[in-house]
This record gives structure tokens, C-alpha cells and sequence, in this order.
């Protein structure tokens, strides 16, 4: 059985490829929730090689689906560039874990408001 938080683990990934690259700062913030998710460093390496071989479950408690929405996010915001895809990519994650697509707007000023 897969551990939970490789599907969680693997949509970050995505994310961090949707702009054509991963920078370390993505590459960090993903090795975080790997290790928060208690993935082994084998198991993110084979994850990040072939994101295809794990199918993704949603979880279902509240606070972990607000959790993975804000990884989400944070993630997307973290080279200060928000690209057209990688919010398409949130707002479509955002509905698949049963919040609006409002929700990433929400976390961004909620995010943004904490920097200022």
C-alpha cells in the first residue's frame, strides 16, 4: 500500500514542472513535505524520476486537505512569479479536494498579507 503522502508529494512536483523547471527553492520546499509526510529520500528520488507511477488519493480529514491546498500555494508563490498555469493547476486542485477555486485567491492574499 502507498503511503499517503506521496499523491501529496507528487502534485507538488507537478507543479513545480508545470513552468518547464523546479528550482532549489521548490526543490526544498518539496523535500519538506516529503520528510513532513515521512517519505524516505529513495522514495522522493523515485517519485521525482517518474511522478506517473503514483496514483494520487485524496485525503479526507479537513485539516490535511487545507494543509495540502496551502502547500499548494506556497509553493506556487515561492519564486515570486505566479504562472498562469500553476494557478489553473491550484484552482483545479483546490476543487478535486472539495474547496471553490476561490480558495487559492483567499490563501495568495492570506500568504501575501503575512509577508507584508
Amino acid at each position: 500500500m502507498e503511503k499517503p503522502g506521496l499523491g501529496q508529494v507528487k502534485n507538488l512536483i507537478m507543479l513545480a514542472l508545470a513552468d518547464g523547471k523546479a528550482t532549489e527553492s521548490e526543490l526544498a520546499v518539496i523535500a519538506g513535505a516529503a520528510a513532513r509526510e515521512q517519505l524516505t529520500q529513495e522514495e522522493l528520488d523515485k517519485l521525482i524520476e517518474n511522478p506517473d507511477s503514483v496514483r494520487i488519493t485524496l485525503p479526507e480529514d479537513d485539516e490535511t486537505r487545507q494543509r495540502y491546498l496551502k502547500d499548494m500555494v506556497q509553493l506556487m508563490m515561492i519564486d515570486g512569479v505566479i504562472d498562469d498555469t500553476e494557478m489553473a493547476m491550484c484552482k483545479i486542485y483546490a476543487i478535486n479536494l472539495g474547496f471553490e477555486s476561490t480558495a487559492v485567491e483567499q490563501i495568495v492574499l492570506e500568504l501575501t498579507s503575512k509577508l507584508e
